[in-house]
């Protein structure tokens, strides 16, 4: 098993919560999660930012509700999981020539570390990783025209966000040379997904700076 990875077992450990309890969320999203047979693996990184996390629950917002407060920067960046549907999460392997076409396209939002920034965060940036948001309707035309491989543990992360609220999603973002950023808030709660502190320390940044 890769040293990137860990199995449930060690999972619980980490957090605190049973094997049972991780299963959980990596079924329903929460985790990313590999299965090598009847056994999961679940990424390192992924355990980091959970237990930095706050352990508190609470049904999560509809895509609606969790783009309203994201728009209005008023999201709970220790409640990470609320805004889990805020978009259907996807990973892939990508090319970075596809990786660049996909950030350059009009109805594509960057997100992540490069998002933070050029918003201003003093961060490093990070060529293998993205994390992009876009039209649900768009899903379907963008695979067929990028070579993306479908990975669970791929670090090329899409969001597909429901068509009736990509238009608040799109009006609160920022452009610069010819890529345009999430909204603050959403970039905020993709990188408390990261398990470097810097980046949770960038992300209190961008919600301090929302409204």
């Amino acid at each position: 098993m890769s040293s990137d990875l860990v199995s449930l077992a060690d999972a619980s450990a980490l957090l605190g919560v049973s094997s049972e309890r991780v299963r959980q969320l990596v079924v329903a999203g929460d985790i990313p999660g590999v299965r090598f047979g009847n056994a999961w693996a679940v990424p390192r990184e992924a355990i980091v930012a959970r237990g930095h996390g706050s352990s508190r629950r609470g049904r999560p917002l509809s895509a609606h509700r969790a783009w309203e407060m994201i728009a209005a920067g008023e999201v709970d960046l220790s409640n990470v999981s609320r805004f889990r549907n805020r978009g259907e999460f996807h990973r892939f392997d990508i090319g970075h020539t596809d990786l660049r076409f996909l950030s350059q396209h009009d109805n594509v939002l960057v997100s992540g570390v490069e998002a933070a920034i050029g918003l201003g965060e003093l961060l490093s940036a990070d060529v293998a990783r993205a994390h992009l948001y876009f039209p649900d309707s768009l899903h379907s035309e963008l695979m067929s025209v990028v070579a993306a491989v479908p990975d669970p543990l791929g670090n090329i992360r899409l969001r597909a966000v429901p068509d009736e609220v990509w238009d608040l999603v799109s009006e609160e973002s920022e452009e610069e040379s010819g890529v345009r950023f999430a909204p603050r808030s959403a970039v905020a709660l993709d990188l408390m997904e990261s398990a470097d502190p810097r980046h949770w320390i960038a992300a209190e940044n961008l919600v301090g700076h929302c409204g």
